[in-house]
């Protein structure tokens, strides 16, 4: 993500602002966006005004919760991030005068706005992945609520960093990104428990329900990953079966897992080639198998 230049005094943004016409509002935003960093991604199309105001000009119709197309998910990426590649040239602009014009200002609103429309649009329509993702965690002792507010400006951050050029889909990036802010507020509820002692609560009486809730639920994940492994649904290669198969004892000839060393023996490969190997295979099951749990 490329950043613009240093933020603009906010005492001199308001000298400036005086001598102008704006509502008390209008400054208030102005002020935000002069203050604080804008981030954009980089993007060679940006230097084409006539493509891109073709692109400007389409509008996309999203549904809160239905998943974007393809081609209208690059659409508002692009929207997202070209207004503001244009907010950090009007923004240089600004910092390189000495007296800032109506019309300036105004430009700088305009984008500010365009790439707020397009921010929500795409928000909207991917909402529904942290609710269902939501529904589906299974992290004892965190609220629903929480869940959901913690995925939601997971959401935001994916957006802002997403780079639509990469070739992926974007429901695929966020999916990470909320599932990893399920994962910090669950060890910041932990952590916050952990200060009180049990005996001021009795909710907090020592048993074995999560101990056994936890087992479960690994016991599921582990099934399901495993059925990903079976039927190949991450694509893996052959020699990436392999290796897992050898490595956690997924072969029905083989009683116990076998260590890098002893994989990489087998296969005529160094224990580091083997490591780097299995990590991108668990990374396939592991992507497939936090989409099936957003979908089913």
């Amino acid at each position: 993500m490329e950043l613009t230049s240093k933020k603009i005094d906010g005492q001199l943004i308001l000298r400036k602002l005086n001598r102008l016409k704006f509502t008390p509002a209008e400054k208030r935003t102005i002020t935000l966006i002069l203050s604080e960093p804008i981030g954009y991604i980089p993007n060679d199309n940006y230097r084409r005004p006539t493509l891109m105001s073709a692109i400007m000009e389409k509008f996309i119709t999203v549904v809160p919760g239905k998943a974007l197309k393809t081609e209208q998910e690059r659409v508002l990426f692009q929207q997202l991030n070209y207004a503001r590649y244009r907010l950090c040239q009007v923004r240089r602009k600004l910092q390189r005068q000495n007296r800032w014009t109506g019309s300036a200002l105004r430009e700088l609103l305009h984008w500010h706005h365009r790439q707020l429309d397009a921010r929500s649009q795409i928000v909207m329509a991917n909402m529904g992945l942290v609710l269902a993702m939501a529904k589906r965690a299974n992290f004892p002792g965190v609220e629903f609520t929480d869940l959901v507010s913690e995925g939601s400006m997971a959401l935001l951050r994916a957006t802002d960093k997403f780079d639509f050029s990469r070739g992926f889909k974007f429901s695929t990036y966020a999916c990470r990104a909320i599932f990893k802010g399920f994962s910090r507020t669950a060890k910041q509820n932990y952590r916050y428990r952990s200060r009180f002692p049990s005996q001021l609560d009795t909710t907090f009486e020592k048993d074995n329900h999560l101990e056994a809730l936890r087992k479960e639920n690994h016991n599921d994940w582990a099934d399901e990953v495993n059925t990903i492994f079976k039927e190949n649904l991450a694509d893996l290669s052959g020699i990436e079966q392999s290796v897992v198969e050898m490595r956690f004892s997924l072969d029905d000839h083989q009683s116990e897992p076998l260590t890098l060393k002893q994989v990489g023996d087998r296969l005529g490969l160094t224990k580091e080639r083997i490591r780097q190997i299995q990590n991108k295979a668990l990374s396939k099951l592991r992507v497939v198998a936090e989409q099936r749990m957003v979908i089913g």
